[in-house]
């Protein structure tokens, strides 16, 4: 902790003592150090080095001499403690029964208050009057769906500790992070039960499974592949699996690597029917029949090939293919727990935003969301209300183009009866309802200049009267606005009030469009898809390769609407497993390869790959076919039978012009 923020943090911001905290400005500048130190202590921690950071930087913020951040046992009637700061030290992590403590009400999902004599009040717990506590403040950790009670963030103290201090907020705002942290937690729990399955279905599948690299170097052997081809995986793993496969085999799988490259990898599976032949470690050659399927992980490129003898018919694919998009899934899920809100998204851009977003809603300022239609303004802006004091209260959205020009006062500062005609009653307008809360006006550079004018007033003022009204109504509202124009411009062209346009400015935030944020466009479709596909009642699991190559070559000038547009007409025609967006998409892409292009060819066959890899051969080899840079020794074959595959394979030699 830097040395400002230390001197600043000796100042009383007990929560028992309201010395030195008696103006406004105070309490905020205290507020803004204990946050900033608390943000600063907690930024580069994650699961269990969080939870340490989060209570240690609670307890040295608040001055309080124990807190503790729990998780509820799946009985519901114990916790156990996550870290716990006792007295200036961590101790060991307990675990206890919530009947009849303080934390049982705040399980309950209340924020409980106990500013003094708490022994008194729960006398079944002698250990509190023992330890001397006196006040104990509890927050509790409530799912994202708010249906499940995952556990509380608690601090106590020996002294008496006031109901109202600003201190609360930092536990309220530190309550949703920790609950972000142990969704997280719980998620890579849930990844690493996935691995220890899949781990069990490989050893214990009855066929041979082997994931070779881009390079066709082994990297997973299990253990039928080490029966069946006599050789242990330490041998075999980081090496080529050539030696394996007969001449044809191996042949057929270069062909297949070679024509699906990354700019043309699809999911479909390859099969190879029986005829072919593998190698065991000791020579022996033995039929096989196998599937061939290309997987993405991380950013690179797999081949799973799936071999098993033509007397063994165990099929193991539809499992390990369901595990590894089980697998997918919850990397993802770590990666959008990672991020406030559960917004999806994880590119620079994204975390530029997010680094704006997460300080500010922490005060009252005004935030101007700038950006093109559909990047996603108002999530943001819901985003900054959910992290803000203001959570409990309404959030509430007005899109000011969707307004008529002489109703929009109406709608934001209401009306009185009789005002107009057609005011047949009077009506609250969005400032009164967002009392205490936040207002979020979208598209705020199409209101009239009227409405601009009442707007100011209550951004300086916080006060309006309603159309047709002469009483003065106050109002605590904060306000984010967003809009996709141009208000500097606008002001200069005298169609935006200037003197507003400084009032909404004071923290300006820009999205990015989707084309600034390439890398968040699979996560993006992948989270449309998982919505709408359980909407709908469809058994799609992923987007096919095409589908992710057409995405993103195309800009987005509707951005992330648009792709949710896109998303849900493919999902409403999706018929498979993958989805394929080539009839749903009737835009142009200008980038796209022509339909019957060569990269773009579907192979259905490995006898179509093998076509395939011996034309490529002959191209480069302008056709010569024997001799040391002939085809047939690349291929590593007799010139004789590479011309009986030729023949057989309808591969005949073009003829040039002169």
């Amino acid at each position: 902790m830097n040395g400002t923020i230390a001197q600043s943090l000796s100042e009383p911001l007990a929560l028992g003592d309201e010395s030195g905290l008696n103006t406004a400005d105070g309490h905020d500048e205290s507020m803004h150090l204990a946050l900033h130190a608390i943000v600063e202590g907690t930024a580069t921690a994650t699961g269990t080095d969080f939870f340490y950071a989060l209570v240690r930087e609670l307890a040295l913020a608040l001055r309080v001499r124990y807190a503790f951040v729990s998780e509820l046992l799946e009985s519901k009637i114990r916790v156990r403690t996550l870290a716990f700061r006792f007295d200036g030290q961590f101790i060991d992590n307990i675990e206890f029964d919530l009947d009849g403590t303080p934390c049982e009400v705040v399980i309950r999902g209340e924020t409980v208050y106990y500013t003094h004599k708490v022994y008194e009040m729960f006398p079944h717990h002698p250990e509190l009057r023992d330890m001397g506590i006196e006040s104990y403040f509890g927050v509790p950790l409530v799912s994202e769906s708010g249906n499940e009670m995952m556990g509380h963030l608690a601090v106590f103290h020996d002294q008496p500790m006031a109901k109202e201090f600003r201190g609360m907020a930092l536990l309220k705002i530190f309550a949703a992070r920790a609950r972000v942290e142990l969704e997280r937690k719980r998620a890579e729990q849930a990844l690493r039960q996935s691995e220890e399955r899949l781990a069990s279905v490989l050893a214990s599948a009855m066929d041979a499974i082997v994931t070779l690299d881009a390079e066709q170097r082994v990297t997973l052997f299990n253990p039928a592949a080490e029966k069946v081809f006599r050789r242990s995986a330490a041998e075999v793993i980081g090496c080529s699996f050539e030696p394996f496969l007969s001449k044809r085999f191996a042949n057929l799988l270069k062909g297949y690597c070679l024509a699906v490259q990354p700019a043309t990898v699809n999911s479909r599976q390859l099969w190879a029917p029986e005829g072919l032949t593998a190698r065991r470690g000791d020579g022996e050659e033995f039929l096989v029949e196998a599937t061939l399927s290309p997987l993405e992980m991380s950013g690179r490129h797999f081949y799973t090939l799936i071999l098993r003898d033509v007397t063994e018919r165990w099929r193991s694919a539809e499992t390990l293919q369901q595990l590894q998009l089980e697998n997918l899934y919850l990397h993802e899920e770590i990666k959008t727990r990672q991020t406030p809100g559960h917004i999806v998204g994880d590119s620079p851009a994204m975390q530029a935003v997010f680094a704006q977003a997460e300080p500010v809603a922490a005060t009252d300022s005004t935030v101007l969301l700038t950006g093109e239609t559909g990047t996603g303004k108002s999530v943001i802006a819901r985003t900054i209300h959910d992290l803000s004091e203001r959570r409990d209260k309404l959030f509430v959205n007005v899109n000011c183009a969707a307004l008529p020009g002489e109703l929009v006062e109406s709608e934001l500062f209401g009306h009185e009866k009789g005002a107009f005609t057609g005011a047949t009653a009077q009506r609250k307008g969005r400032f009164e309802l967002a009392d205490g809360g936040t207002l979020f006006l979208d598209e705020v550079g199409e209101l009239t200049a009227s409405a601009q004018a009442k707007l100011l007033r209550v951004l300086q003022d916080q006060e309006f009267e309603r159309v047709g009204g002469t009483q003065t109504l106050k109002v605590n509202v904060r306000l984010v606005a967003a809009t996709n124009r141009d208000l500097a411009r606008m002001v200069k062209d005298g169609t935006f009030r200037a003197d507003l346009y400084y009032r909404l400015n004071v923290f300006p935030i820009r999205l990015p469009a989707l084309r600034e944020r390439p890398t968040d466009i699979p996560l993006l479709a992948r989270h449309f898809l998982d919505k709408f596909a359980k909407k709908m009642g469809k058994t799609v699991h992923d987007l096919s390769q095409r589908t992710y190559e057409q995405l993103l070559r195309y800009s987005w000038p509707g951005n992330i609407r648009e792709l949710q547009n896109v998303i849900e007409r493919a999902t409403i025609l999706v018929r498979g497993s993958l989805l394929e967006i080539g009839n749903a998409l009737d835009l142009r892409l200008d980038d796209q390869p022509a339909a019957d292009a060569p990269e773009q060819e579907q192979f259905g066959s490995f006898e179509a790959m093998e076509r395939a890899y011996i034309l490529k051969v002959l191209e480069r080899t302008r056709w010569v076919i024997e001799g040391e840079q002939g085809a047939a020794a690349i291929l590593d074959l007799n010139p004789s039978t590479l011309r009986s595959r030729m023949q057989k394979l309808n591969i005949r030699k073009p003829k040039f012009p002169a």
